[in-house]
């Protein structure tokens, strides 16, 4: 019994030592959220990776119209948001084997939807999205690109008719759809899947913790990516 109690005193010690590391996100749910307890999935997977850690993660929600420009200028740890263009100073750190599928939606219509239909369509996307080359060869092939803070406000203006598409993922369109009182099972996503984004964070490794963050996620068996 006394072990025990030592041995919850001792993590309790432990927890309230630790220290916190700043993380940067944005509003993209289900997966990353400021509008519940949990923050959403993707912060549940990072919070797991430091469980027992000497860190602690602190969520900071920022513009996804600004996240280049905070990515850009100021000093980060750890972010959701993937830098525009990564380089040698960035890695990647996968948290599950799950990527999310991006694919183009519609207003469901009888046919198939293939996806490679974009000559004068009007395409909803977030910021974010702006350095993909799949949103580029969407400008490429005759498509015009509006920008939206959510998917939220994407699929608005898909159900106003004032945009023909929507590039985002089925569980991110459905959490929307359900906000909306829109019924999902009304909206059609493409055959075609442009990306598999990965659950992952970044971390810049000049971030004075950097190293010490890196070597416990290896520790733990996370993939780290390199560029």
């Amino acid at each position: 019994m006394y072990r025990i109690i030592i041995g919850l005193l001792c993590c309790c010690i432990f927890v309230s030592h630790a220290q916190e590391i700043d993380v940067i996100a944005f509003e993209y749910p289900p997966y990353l959220t400021q509008h519940t307890s949990e923050q959403g999935e993707v912060v549940v997977l990072l919070k797991r990776a430091f469980a027992y850690s000497a860190f602690s993660p602190k969520i900071t929600f920022i513009s996804s119209r600004d996240a280049q420009k905070y990515i850009t200028q100021k000093k980060w740890c750890l972010s959701f948001i993937p830098p525009q263009t990564p380089a040698k100073q960035h890695l990647q750190v996968i948290l599950a084997d799950k990527t999310i599928p991006l694919t183009l939606f519609r207003l469901a219509e009888p046919q198939v939807f293939i996806g490679n239909e974009l000559k004068n369509k009007v395409i909803a996307h977030l910021p974010l999205s702006l350095d993909d080359r799949k949103v580029r060869s969407f400008a490429k092939a005759g498509a015009k690109l509006t920008l939206v803070d959510t998917i939220e406000q994407g699929v608005s203006l898909l159900l106003n008719q004032e945009v023909d598409y929507v590039y985002g993922d089925q569980q991110a369109i459905d959490y929307a759809s359900n906000n909306l009182n829109f019924p999902a099972m009304l909206l059609q996503d493409s055959a075609m899947v442009f990306y598999q984004f990965p659950m992952a964070v970044w971390l810049n490794s000049q971030c004075a913790s950097a190293d010490k963050i890196r070597t416990h996620l290896e520790q733990q068996h996370y993939s780290i990516h390199r560029f």
